[in-house]
């Protein structure tokens, strides 16, 4: 996409993003909430009419037909199923409509792909929210399209849901197709993001992948320590209760005076703190 631009009067939600996706990644996308995210998606699923810019979709421009080939879309919340219809049936009729060849292979493919072996001849009605989720995951993987858009991508799923999810995104992307993905849950976005973007005030703020900017933008984790003494190292950053506040990098850390610590918290998320940064840089 380049120079992207979408409004809804008289707001200008989007001011001119570029950005690449690329065959076989993952590319997480971040940003506050009003940043923009969900527009995005909307506007690579064809959902929403661009007011400048242009997309491309495997080199060429985008139709609307293109992208009911090449485009899978997950959105946030409850997918739409059938819900007196089981995953399995679910799986069968819509791929029946897509004209998908030696479906039936492919349905116990993507509900093995997804964990939903145990679930697939329960009533779409009787499974729970991230469940159902999974049913749309499946729904996407089942299209093989070159591009899957994922938009809050683990948002009501537990545990072990989220843990299949990655699993599934791997395989997915290992067969050459690219995910664009959005979310809250930093753990689960470091764990299958290949690079991050940072949407902000309408613009990429920061893009790369995360290791690279985690040594550009300084966002090693680091320690925020409360102690009775003013420490040696470390910036003051406050006094709270009577107790010396500071941050400290792991290798500082070892130059504290212990017996004058008495609370302290690692800070380890990058995705966080690049977050912060990214808006830090555009502000």
């Amino acid at each position: 996409m380049e120079d992207l631009r979408k409004s809804f009067p008289p707001r200008e939600v989007l001011r001119g993003v570029n950005l690449q996706l690329k065959p076989g990644e993952v590319l997480g996308l971040l940003g506050l909430n009003g940043a923009g995210k969900t527009t995005l998606i909307k506007l690579l699923a064809g959902l929403l009419t661009p007011d400048g810019g242009s997309i491309r979709l495997l080199g060429q421009p985008t139709s609307r037909a293109l992208i009911r080939k090449a485009v899978a879309l997950m959105k946030e919340g409850q997918p739409s199923l059938y819900e007196f219809m089981t995953p399995r049936q679910n799986l069968r009729y819509f791929g029946h409509l897509l004209g998908i060849s030696n479906l039936k292979e492919r349905v116990e493919e993507a509900l093995e792909l997804t964990g939903l072996q145990a679930q697939a001849d329960k009533p779409i009605l009787e499974l729970s929210l991230g469940t159902k989720r999974r049913v749309g995951l499946a729904l996407a993987y089942l299209k093989e399209a070159p591009v899957l858009l994922m938009d809050e991508a683990s948002a009501g799923l537990d545990v072990r849901s989220v843990a299949e999810m990655r699993n599934t995104i791997r395989r997915y992307t290992s067969l050459g197709h690219a995910i664009l993905l959005t979310g809250h849950e930093m753990g689960f976005l470091e764990a299958v993001c290949d690079r991050i973007a940072v949407l902000h005030a309408g613009r990429i703020v920061v893009e790369g992948r995360l290791a690279e900017l985690v040594q550009r933008l300084g966002l090693q984790p680091y320690l925020e320590v409360w102690c009775e003494d003013q420490p040696a190292v470390g910036e003051v950053l406050g006094v709270e209760a009577g107790l010396f506040r500071t941050e400290v990098s792991l290798d500082q850390a070892a130059y504290l005076n212990w017996g004058s610590v008495r609370h302290l918290r690692l800070q380890q998320s990058p995705l966080e703190r690049l977050l912060q940064e990214g808006v830090h840089v555009e502000g």
